[in-house]
Formats: C-alpha cells, sequence, structure tokens
C-alpha cells in the first residue's frame, strides 16, 4: 500500500517539469481612454481581488470584485467598472456612466 501511494506522489511529481513556473500574481496596471475625455490607471491585483482606480482630478478609488456574469465587475460606494465585451464601463459616484477603452500602445506592449 505504501509502495502504490509512493508511485502515485512520484507520479504526481513527474508531471511537472522541473522547474515548474509559479502563476504570476501580483498587480496588474493598464491605461484606459473614456468617451468624457478622461483617462483612467486601473491596478488589478489579487488576494484579495481588487480594481484600485486613478482618475486625474478625482480621489483614487479601490473597488472589490464583485459578482458578474461573463468578464469581470469591480464595485463599491456607488463607483462600478465592469467590462462590456472590448470596452469597458466606468461609473464614479454622482456622475453618469462613460464607456472607455483600453489604451491602443499599452494593448500592442501586451500583445508583444
Amino acid at each position: 500500500m505504501r509502495f502504490a501511494i509512493a508511485l502515485i506522489a512520484l507520479a504526481a511529481l513527474g508531471a511537472c517539469r522541473t522547474p515548474c513556473p509559479t502563476p504570476y500574481s501580483g498587480p496588474t496596471t493598464l491605461q484606459f481612454e473614456c468617451e468624457d475625455g478622461s483617462d483612467l490607471t486601473v491596478t488589478f491585483s489579487r488576494n484579495p481581488d481588487l480594481a484600485t482606480i486613478a482618475e486625474e482630478g478625482y480621489t483614487t478609488l479601490t473597488l472589490p470584485a464583485s459578482a458578474s456574469g461573463p468578464g469581470y465587475r469591480y464595485s463599491g460606494g456607488g463607483a462600478a467598472f465592469r467590462s462590456r465585451g472590448a470596452t469597458v464601463g466606468w461609473t464614479r459616484p454622482g456622475v453618469q456612466e462613460t464607456i472607455c477603452r483600453e489604451r491602443a500602445e499599452a494593448a500592442r506592449v501586451r500583445a508583444g
């Protein structure tokens, strides 16, 4: 029985080539341009799952992830940042939602 357990453990270790890459868990920062003329710098982090949104002239907001269908949604305190296909919707408390797109130069850097 011990031999079988040891064999299973070795097989599991053999599935991972040495060294196994660790998943990147650090923050990711993206730039967005919005239809209302605003520019956003959004930093996504994990553990906890948060989006920190900086917009010139406003206080930086940190929003927790909330339940969403496809895509993502971060919301709290009347603010919401959510994906809508190739765009995102950004709502700051007391301001109508604006549609934003990831800046082209940032997308090219990530793709390259």
